[in-house]
C-alpha cells in the first residue's frame, strides 16, 4: 500500500495514520480500511483494491465531527470534509479531534 503513495515536489507527510473511509453507494455507507497520509499540501487515502482519496488542503471548505456506520451512523470517530465544490467526504479515524483541527490549521 505505502507505494501507492507518490508525494509532489516539495512535500511532506506531517501525519500517518490507520482508519476508515465511508463511501456512499446506494443508500448506506461502505467501509474502506486502509491509511491515511497528512501532508503539508493534502489528505491521502489509500485502502483495499482501488479506494483512494486525494484532498488538497485549498479545497475544503469545512470539516467538523460526524458518526459513521453502514446503515445507521453511531460510531462517534468520524470526520466530514466538506469541499468547496460540492463533495463530502467521510473519513473514520482515532482522535478525530486532533485531526480536525489538525486539518483546519491547514485550511
Amino acid at each position: 500500500m505505502a507505494d501507492t503513495l507518490e508525494l509532489r515536489e516539495g512535500e511532506s507527510v506531517e501525519k500517518e495514520i490507520k482508519g476508515d473511509y465511508w463511501e456512499k453507494s446506494f443508500c448506506f455507507y461502505s467501509q474502506k480500511t486502509g491509511k491515511y497520509w497528512f501532508t503539508n499540501e493534502r489528505i491521502i487515502f489509500r485502502g483495499g483494491f482501488i479506494a483512494a482519496v486525494d484532498i488538497p488542503y485549498t479545497d475544503i471548505e469545512s470539516v467538523k465531527a460526524c458518526n459513521v456506520g453502514p446503515l445507521i451512523p453511531f460510531l462517534p470517530t468520524g470526520v466530514k470534509v466538506s469541499t468547496k465544490d460540492g463533495k463530502t467526504y467521510k473519513l473514520s479515524v482515532l482522535k478525530r479531534k486532533e485531526i480536525i483541527a489538525f486539518i483546519e490549521s491547514k485550511m
